[in-house]
């Protein structure tokens, strides 16, 4: 009797870098609610931003379909246009103080990954 070992094949490598991203969209929503302060009205809208990676982080984890990762892929590219204004308007910090670049790793770090996941495909 002969045993198959599976391979890993465009399924299991889509599901791979899924989680990846998975794990990627989590970590901004973490980073979104650090920056929350209790005194400001903008903190609405961070914690706002942190609830919207959520969905895209159990969708790119249970199933990363084309569809999954192309509205990751926009809502990254929106990502990077809003903190480039950050960037552009406050030298590179955003709210009290806080550097924007390791936010911007993030988000730059989950549209490779969705890059890659799109031309595997």
């Amino acid at each position: 009797m002969t045993t198959a070992v599976a391979r890993p094949g465009p399924v299991s490598t889509g599901r791979s870098l899924g989680r990846v991203a998975a794990a990627l969209a989590v970590a901004s929503a973490v980073v979104h609610v650090l920056q929350a302060d209790a005194s400001s009205l903008g903190s609405v809208a961070m914690l706002g931003m942190a609830l919207a990676c959520l969905p895209c982080a159990w969708h790119l984890w249970r199933s990363p379909t084309a569809a999954v990762w192309g509205m990751t892929a926009a809502l990254d590219v929106a990502m990077l246009a809003v903190h480039a204004q950050l960037v552009a308007g406050a030298s590179g910090h955003a709210h009290h103080g806080a550097p924007v670049w390791p936010a911007l790793a993030l988000v730059g770090s989950q549209l490779v990954v969705a890059g890659i996941a799109s031309f595997r495909r």
